[in-house]
């Protein structure tokens, strides 16, 4: 499928092509091709539709980045329409929500490797522990902690008023000490 009026014809064929052909020399033109055919397409729905199934059938990554960014140059909403700030401000929220779930889930796999390194055991009750903790002060405070601390339980035991990084009210899902190993005994006694 190299010319627009070959792909425009029979969009669900090409798009076939294209996933046999994603590891192309010239993949990004006959992407291109695709993408102005899609853009013709005027069953909006079908058209985000198959653009979603294309990406996803692409072999490649190096592919499926030219695909995203051509998406984002020919599909983007208008702003000063109500549906295109809606999706807008949705997709602003969402990134904005992707962003700070990347951050807390970098985060935690820093720990386990910071506790790796230092030669903690660590068991599937603590990897879990850390890796569902949604509380970036906590992670930060366990991470600090995880850098001097001798035991697992220096690490995991309770905030308190010395501790650089403050953390906020908590929810018990993220924060309860797992059954064995993980709290300070003394502590836990009080």
């Amino acid at each position: 499928m190299s010319r627009m009026q070959d792909a425009s014809a029979d969009l669900d064929f090409a798009a076939f092509c294209l996933w046999i052909h994603s590891n192309d020399p010239d993949i990004e033109g006959i992407l291109s091709v695709m993408s102005e055919a899609l853009a013709q397409d005027t069953d909006r729905e079908a058209r985000d539709d198959l653009a979603g199934l294309i990406e996803d059938g692409l072999g490649s990554e190096h592919a499926r980045k030219i695909w995203r960014n051509l998406m984002e140059t020919l599909f983007t909403p208008r702003r000063g329409t109500i549906v295109g700030d809606a999706r807008l401000a949705g997709q602003e929220e969402g990134l904005k929500e992707g962003r700070e779930e990347g951050r807390v889930a970098g985060k935690a796999e820093q720990l386990l490797r910071l506790m790796e390194r230092r030669g903690f055991s660590l068991t599937e009750e603590t990897r879990q522990r850390v890796t569902t903790c949604s509380d970036m002060p906590l992670l930060d405070l366990w991470f600090d902690r995880a850098i001097d601390a001798t035991t697992l339980d220096e690490i995991f035991s309770a905030p308190s008023s010395t501790d650089r990084v403050p953390a906020p009210a908590q929810r018990p899902e993220h924060t309860t000490a797992p059954s064995q190993g993980l709290t300070d005994p003394e502590s836990s006694a009080n």
